[in-house]
């Protein structure tokens, strides 16, 4: 589906496809490389294509798993997503992750991921989304109490970069 950045160039955002494996593994790398937000240092995502084919297969096959992109000039500038467990006493609960390219940032791109990925969370009867960020990202923190996430706790020390810890907060939403 075509939309509009604030700054007017359209993007598109959709679901993830089995052909997005390469792409996607060039998105990984940059959008790592760029943020110290992200779980991941540079280096650390090691799929090959083949495994990232495979991965996409099983989220597109999955009831407990959706993962969205988001593509300006034919490349990658946002993903989200998210995952449940198929045990029955939690699945109704996903455990979401995003993450945009530095350049566009501030453009709207989270809020359009954001929208979709509640969307689908509700068509796969999920009650529940829960996310972790970084306590001094207050960027993240603002776009998610935006679309009514609420502090529900804290993980002391959660985040280990630069030789220093930073506190997690956890945070949910009920759909």
């Amino acid at each position: 589906m075509k939309h509009k950045m604030k700054d007017g160039r359209e993007v598109e955002l959709r679901e993830v496809k089995v052909t997005d494996a390469t792409l996607l593994l060039e998105y990984f790398e940059l959008v790592n490389l760029e943020s110290k937000n992200l779980l991941r240092e540079p280096g650390e995502y090691t799929f090959t294509v083949r495994e990232e084919r495979n991965f996409i297969r099983k989220i597109l096959n999955s009831d407990n798993e959706s993962m969205a992109v988001v593509i300006y000039d034919d490349e990658i500038i946002g993903s989200i997503g998210f995952r449940s467990s198929p045990l029955k006493r939690i699945t109704h609960r996903g455990s979401l992750g995003m993450s945009v390219r530095k350049k566009y940032n501030n453009l709207g791109v989270g809020s359009l991921m954001m929208e979709y990925i509640i969307k689908r969370a509700k068509e796969l009867k999920k009650t529940k989304l829960e996310l972790e960020v970084r306590a001094d990202n207050l960027g993240a923190i603002h776009l998610y109490e935006k679309f009514g996430f609420e502090l529900e706790g804290r993980i002391k020390s959660g985040f280990h970069i630069d030789n220093k810890f930073v506190d997690l907060l956890v945070m949910g939403k009920f759909l």
